[in-house]
């Protein structure tokens, strides 16, 4: 529910959101499987979703919303938006213990690129493979509360906001 806070439907928010929007799940790693031509076949030309990442051996869970079309392409270019954030939770037991970073550079919002799975900045929140990427680059704060800047996916699922 906080992450669906963040979006720029916030001003629209009921005690019913459930009843206003729906969240379809494009994708679960588990479910689905992965390679990266998978991926691009389900998440391509999509747009309002939500990724979370499960990380491999910790309670940390990373993500972000995009609200523009994703795209793959062999040169990769970036789509532009203001509306894209990134975030992390430490753990479930505290939702109020999270990061959350807004895009500062908005021309750089996402990377369309066919051999990275979805790329928030450049590295500020890239997933490749079952590798997951976290540097700060294009968007506000770094997500990550760990000192390495590259982590293991255990699981993560895509979802698209309806309504």
């Amino acid at each position: 529910m906080i992450i669906f806070k963040w979006t720029k439907f916030k001003l629209e928010i009921t005690d019913e959101i459930e009843n206003v929007y729906k969240f379809k799940l494009l994708l679960r790693e588990s479910r689905d499987g992965f390679t990266r031509e998978k991926f691009h076949d389900i998440y391509d030309n999509q747009f309002r979703t939500i990724t979370i990442i499960k990380l491999d051996n910790s309670d940390e869970i990373l993500g972000g919303y995009n609200p523009i079309k994703w795209e793959s392409n062999d040169a990769g270019n970036y789509g532009t938006t203001e509306d894209n954030f990134i975030f992390s939770f430490e753990n479930s037991d505290d939702i109020e213990n999270y990061i959350f970073s807004r895009v500062k550079d908005e021309e750089f919002a996402i990377l369309n690129y066919n051999h990275a799975c979805s790329a928030f900045g450049k590295f500020d929140l890239c997933l490749i493979g079952k590798t997951v990427y976290c540097e700060n680059d294009r968007y506000e704060k770094q997500i990550s509360r760990k000192a390495a800047d590259k982590f293991y996916v255990e699981d993560y699922e895509v979802f698209q906001i309806l309504n």
